[in-house]
């Protein structure tokens, strides 16, 4: 029996089947869940058969186009529920989904239709303005025709979407990601520890994300849960209120948002009855976990890339293991290859759009490597140490992890953000760290404290140079710090 299955409940363990593409996808939670509710907002709510029917109306809008075949559109929207319904039926109907951030600027916006191809980029009403000057047809996000049109025939191997990832210090690349490699990371997301059906969550990540769309979305809908949708970040609390989730999906800084809110107003402002939050895209510091625990909320954490359709691994014992991201999901190997975390399977990317170096030099054979560096312990748990691209090379030789003294720093009750980056004292490198403290931690008390944690460090790993900041770091969408190289 896998890790993941022996945490389900016995019933639950062969209770959902790998489905390989969209149209098996929304064929089956139509089936199985009908008229529970799938997604709401602050205007409506839409069951599980409405939704195949809507997403069926969609298509007939596609199909009215008269699209080639596979070709790539664009999706363009904040979290909607009609984004959510425009990407099953792109994908349904045999398209690949384009996911644009809805932070790209009408000059990047015009480039990037003629990179990936487009023929037509479906709009959300808050966007519309940004394709102005765009010579393809574009489709406002609330088109829906009163009939419906059939699903396309596709494979496990067709390209489904088509996400950018850069990291936080790349340029962003497109992600190829076929059925079956969205469905796979949509499956792993169903796992937990305990009953993985009917739980409510407030999806706020955003969709254009992959931790957002497959994680926060997909995998919701494949266990028949109630998604509330959330357009704005600064509405979160407002539809927790209102949808009272059960679980939420999150990245650090949300979860620090969260905490901060229950610990200002109680728990009952989150919901309450959150019970779990599972968190990722960013390093999870441990005082998460422990802050969480008096109200009655697990906190757990893993690792995924976009060119892993979200996920790699979890962790379901976070307090036996505070410090790892887990054990690796079913259907996939993983191995440590100089030092770095290397996998396999069928989650994982066809490769880079029009960037075949790029995507051949992202493999070791069938082994994708993923540029982490990682190390295994004795019970089996993955432990992320940092990213190789952002080794600080000390003078003596040294090789330093900035995630890795990081991680130390974040064990402190007072940070609240901090970054280690490479500096230069007297022509030589050194490291430098940079700390947001937690409110009302004063400047003295965080010098003292950051000087304990430093001086208990191994001399290599020690900051030459502490920075206090009274400003928040600058953060992608994903709430990750951005490096600047």
């Amino acid at each position: 029996m896998h890790y993941f299955e022996e945490h389900l409940p016995s019933e639950e363990r062969n209770a959902i089947p790998y489905l390989s593409t969209t149209v098996q996808f929304l064929d089956y939670i139509s089936d199985h869940y009908g008229d529970s509710i799938a997604l709401s907002d602050q205007n409506q709510a839409v069951s599980y058969s409405e939704l195949a029917l809507r997403v069926s109306r969609r298509r007939h809008v596609l199909e009215e186009l008269h699209l080639p075949p596979r070709c790539n559109v664009g999706l363009f929207d904040t979290n909607t529920i009609a984004a959510v319904e425009w990407f099953l039926a792109l994908t349904t109907a045999g398209y690949t989904a384009v996911m644009l951030p809805s932070a790209l600027s009408e000059a990047v916006l015009i480039h990037t239709v003629q990179h990936y191809e487009l023929k037509t980029i479906i709009t959300g009403p808050t966007l519309i303005e940004k394709t102005n000057s765009l010579s393809i047809p574009i489709v406002p996000a609330y088109f829906i025709e009163r009939n419906g049109s059939p699903y396309a025939f596709v494979t496990k191997n067709d390209c489904a979407a088509i996400f950018f990832t850069g990291g936080t210090t790349g340029t962003p690349k497109g992600v190829m990601l076929n059925h079956g490699a969205l469905m796979r990371g949509a499956l792993n997301g169903t796992y937990r520890d305990g009953t993985m059906f009917g739980q409510t969550m407030v999806a706020a990540l955003p969709f254009t994300h992959v931790f957002g769309m497959v994680f926060s979305m997909l995998s919701g809908l494949y266990t028949g849960s109630h998604m509330a949708v959330c357009g704005n970040m600064r509405d979160l609390f407002k539809e927790m209120a209102r949808a009272k989730p059960t679980t939420m999906i999150a990245v650090p800084g949300m979860a620090e948002m969260m905490l901060t809110v229950a610990q200002k107003r109680g728990v009952q402002a989150l919901g309450g009855r959150l019970k779990l939050i599972i968190c990722g895209a960013a390093p999870v510091p441990e005082r998460l976990m422990y802050s969480f625990k008096p109200y009655g909320i697990r906190v757990l954490s893993g690792y995924g890339m976009t060119e892993t359709a979200n996920l790699v691994c979890g962790n379901l014992e976070q307090e036996t293991h505070p410090d790892s991201v887990g054990r690796q999901y079913p259907c996939q190997e993983a191995r440590i290859v100089n030092g770095e975390l290397q996998v396999k399977g069928d989650m994982l990317f066809s490769g880079y759009w029009k960037d075949e170096a790029t995507t051949r030099a992202a493999f070791d054979g069938d082994w994708l490597k993923s540029g982490d560096l990682a190390r295994v312990d004795e019970d089996g748990f993955i432990h992320i140490i940092g990213r190789i691209k952002n080794l600080i090379i000390l003078g003596n030789g040294e090789n330093v992890s900035p995630e890795e003294v990081e991680e130390v720093f974040y064990r402190s009750v007072c940070v609240q953000d901090c970054l280690v980056s490479e500096t230069e004292i007297a022509g030589r490198p050194a490291i430098q760290l940079e700390v947001f403290p937690i409110d009302d931690v004063t400047d003295e008390t965080l010098e003292q404290e950051m000087k304990r944690i430093s001086d208990a460090l191994p001399t290599t790993m020690r900051p030459a140079r502490i920075l206090i900041r009274h400003e928040p770091f600058e953060k992608s969408a994903s709430l990750k710090i951005i490096r600047k190289k």
